[in-house]
């Protein structure tokens, strides 16, 4: 990759949050109930063995799960080039265990205040993605110096929604990493095989989306609604990354800028 097409690039992916965050900005206050009126009513609201909401809370158990199989399946150093990387990833399989705790306890008795809980983890692995996405595809040195600033902006953007009710810093977190991910990955070629487990992910985290915009319309052909599978979706989309991370090869070198 030639320097200036590299540098036109890397403006156009750091450019992009600036653009927004401007939008944001200009757009005003983004309160919960006024964007999202619905937010907490869900299409599957039965309770089973005394536990409210029982299929929205258990279809989280695939979150712990996959946390565990990746710390068993990544404890070789083989997958990671970098030590950083290897933090990085450790961090992202914390969040993603706790996003199973966050989310079945939001789900268990809906609300902004237990919604909190559920959005912290996510904005962690979200970060953590997109700085390990980073490091992957950009800069090594870029995605390593990116980690715990992008982290902490994750944490930053939930605790303002809670303090201010406003949504527009999570937004940004949530929806510049969905967005980024691809783009980067079209824009810059790969230090590491498997890029089609990332793709996977990807692709598996859309339909995570569309199963939790249409839950009440899924409620008409399963009787969970789409919000359960919605768990079961992002879990997959997690297992898939997190298995390309653990088959992985370093390819020959190029150029790191």
């Amino acid at each position: 990759m030639d320097a200036a097409g590299y540098r036109l690039r890397v403006a156009l992916i750091a450019g992009l949050p600036v653009v927004a965050l401007a939008f944001l900005f200009f757009h005003g206050r983004m309160a919960q109930n006024e964007v999202l009126p619905n937010y907490h009513n869900f299409a599957d609201q039965r309770a089973l063995w005394g536990l409210p909401n029982f299929w929205n809370v258990v279809s989280n158990l695939p979150f712990l799960l996959v946390a565990l199989w990746g710390l068993r399946a990544l404890g070789s150093r083989s997958a990671f080039v970098e030590k950083w990387e290897r933090t990085a990833c450790f961090i992202l399989l914390i969040a993603v265990a706790l996003t199973c705790v966050g989310s079945s306890y939001y789900h268990a008795w809906p609300g902004d205040a237990s919604l909190f809980w559920d959005r912290l983890p996510m904005a962690a692995v979200f970060m953590a993605l997109l700085a390990t996405t980073v490091g992957e595809r950009i800069s090594p040195r870029g995605g390593r110096l990116l980690l715990f600033p992008l982290l902490a902006a994750g944490v930053a953007s939930v605790l303002y929604w809670r303090v201010a009710d406003d949504l527009r810093l999570y937004a940004l977190v949530h929806f510049y990493a969905v967005g980024a991910l691809p783009l980067i990955l079209i824009l810059f070629p790969p230090r590491y095989s498997g890029s089609a487990g990332i793709v996977a992910m990807i692709a598996l985290y859309g339909l995570a989306l569309a199963l939790d915009r249409f839950d009440h319309q899924v409620a008409a052909i399963t009787v969970t609604g789409g919000h359960p599978w919605k768990h079961v979706a992002a879990a997959a989309a997690m297992c898939s990354y997190l298995s390309t991370i653990a088959h992985r090869h370093p390819l020959p070198r190029r150029q790191v800028h």
